[in-house]
Parts: structure tokens; sequence; C-alpha cells
């Protein structure tokens, strides 16, 4: 693996909020070093502007929204969904070219996407699909954070779940996670995979604490990698020798289907948007706040490490690569081929 100067594929659909997130009071955030704000208006619907007023360009997200409108909270200006200037409190003359950028916007499964390229080229796509979130008898759990990080080494850690036995020791590893799997990487199209079974080997702790069994598992990681960001996994594990990912419901401990979203903010920061969906009854609401609060732990101590990793990736220094990188070379060149298709486009 290579240290490379990030660049970003524009002319895709990026999660910019939790659809919770965004409510009718101004939200900031900054997508690929793009500052926007966020608000809906009075029917519930978001709207995305830039995040700078024409007059002293001064931050929108400061100011209020009014009605369907928002307005500066410097001096006044107020913009509608199109970003264009309706109103000057000083003057009834509205000054030629004073609009700020409107960005094409749809919520969609719990999660607000954002097209930062060409708006043309918006139209006919679709956001990244996540159809466990709406599959009957199944149930979701969000969370939002934020890393000082390249958000490519935030996919690089999940495509490599070898880490999960020294990382997260305490909580979802576990011995013969990092050296008795058996792990395979496939390219379909865009799309990266990595598949990793693990035969016989020991519960997770907080697997152990959720379902009580504590003799050997089957245990699965399928990982699949959806250009710009997107970093789907159905991970679980079942009582040993009983067909691991196809063994039968009732001799399956844990069945889920979680995405990752690594929302890249600038070159060195990251929005990180996580779901995870299982079976309605699969778990009782302690044992679904059991695996909730660790996974919070967990998601944390991820974020720790990568900030950590990023400090010291200064390109001086030559990376080791060894055979479990083989999914994280892929989604790189596989987004370096996108980003340099699209620049010449």
């Amino acid at each position: 693996m290579t240290v490379e100067t990030a660049n970003f594929l524009r002319n895709r659909w990026y999660v910019a909020a939790l659809s919770t997130e965004v409510t009718g009071a101004p939200l900031a955030r900054t997508l690929l070093n793009e500052q926007m704000v966020l608000y809906r208006d009075t029917k519930g619907a978001p709207i995305v502007l830039e995040d700078r007023c024409v007059h002293r360009q001064a931050p929108l997200s400061l100011g209020e929204v009014i009605g369907d409108h928002l307005q500066c909270g410097y001096h006044g200006f107020t913009y509608d969904r199109t970003g264009a200037c309706v109103r000057v409190p000083s003057q009834a003359r509205i000054p030629p070219g004073a609009c700020v950028r409107a960005y094409p916007v749809i919520e969609q499964q719990g999660f607000v996407h954002v097209w930062p390229g060409d708006p043309a080229r918006a139209e006919g796509q679709a956001p990244f699909d996540f159809p466990f979130v709406d599959k009957d008898g199944w149930h979701s759990r969000y969370a939002s954070l934020r890393g000082q990080f390249d958000y490519r080494l935030l996919i690089d850690n999940l495509m490599d779940l070898t880490h999960l036995a020294f990382t997260h020791k305490k909580t979802i590893g576990a011995g013969g996670v990092a050296d008795q799997g058996r792990t395979s990487t496939e390219r379909d199209g865009d799309l990266v995979r990595v598949t990793r079974l693990m035969d016989n080997i020991a519960p997770a702790p907080v697997h152990v604490e959720v379902t009580g069994y504590e003799g050997n598992v089957d245990r699965w990681q399928i990982i699949e990698f959806n250009p710009p960001c997107h970093i789907a996994l159905d991970v679980g594990n079942a009582k040993a020798g009983r067909g691991g990912h196809d063994a039968a419901l009732g001799d399956k401990l844990i069945d889920r289907r979680t995405l990752h979203i690594a929302t890249p903010e600038t070159k060195t920061t990251t929005l990180y948007f996580w779901v995870s969906t299982y079976p309605s009854d699969a778990m009782n609401p302690e044992q679904e706040q059991i695996i909730y609060d660790r996974t919070m732990e967990v998601l944390d101590e991820d974020v720790t490490m990568i900030e950590g990793q990023q400090s010291r990736l200064t390109g001086a220094v030559p990376i080791v690569d060894i055979n479990e990188d083989a999914g994280q070379i892929a989604m790189r060149q596989t987004l370096a081929r996108l980003i340099s298709e699209e620049s010449l486009a």
C-alpha cells in the first residue's frame, strides 16, 4: 500500500448526516472540502446550501431558519431552497448574482445524501441501497462519529477484520480471529468483497455476554466495499460444526448486517456513519442494548487507533503489505481508477 494524496470521487451520493441530525435549525457540515449547511423546511424536506453568505461570507450555519428560508445571522440576508437571496433587510433591491450553491439532496433509509459534484449528473442516480433497513421483521440502530483521519484508512480498517483480536479483544475479538481464518478477495465490477471464515474458535466476550453460549463457534465476516465509501458487513457466528453462515436459524447465535459509511470531510478528517440491522426476534431489548453499547466502544477504539495511524503517515517511511491487505489494495486501486476516469470525463 502506498501513501497517496487524497482525491475524491465527486459525482456520487455521499451521506452528510443521519436523518435525525437534520432539523429546523441549521447544521454545518463539510464534505469533500466543501462547507455546507443543512436544514429542513416547514414540510420536513431537507435542504442543503453552501455555508456562506454572499454579503460578507459569514457562515449561514450561524443563522436561523425562518419558515422555508435560511436567514444569515450576520446581516439578515435570507435564502430560499435554490440558494437565491430573497430578502435583504436593509434595502428593497436584491443585488444581482446574490445566490449561493444549492446541492442535490435525497433522504433515504435514515440518511441524508448529498451530491457534491455536477448537479446535472445526479439525475437518475440513486444513493447506495442497504435493503436490510427496510426489511420487514428487522430492527435498526444508528450512530454518527467523526475522526481525524483520511477516509480510506477507515475503509482499510473495515476490510481487514483480523485487527479485532487485538484492538477489540475485550469486546468482539477472540482467539482464532487473526490466525485461524480462511480469507478470499473478489472483485465484481467496482465492488470489492472480502470473505473470512473461522471454524471452531472461541466466541467473542460480548457474544457470550449477549447469548450466554460459551462453546466454540464458527464465525463469518463478509465485507463488501461499494464506492465511494460504503462498507456493508454480513457478520455473525453459529455453534461450531452446524454450518456456519448456512446454519439453521436455531444454531445461529449472532446474525447481523451492518453498514459503515466513511464520508470524506477533508483530506485528513472523516464523518463516520453506522447502522446495524438484525432480526427483531433475535434479541430482547436488554441484549440489543448490550450489543449497541459494546459496538459504540468498538467504534471509539477504531477511531482512536486510526487517528494514531494518521498522525504517523508521513510518506517518508515505506509501508509493508501482507496477504490480508488484498482487499484494501483492491479498494484503493478501484477508487484511484474511478477518480482518474472521472477527471478525464
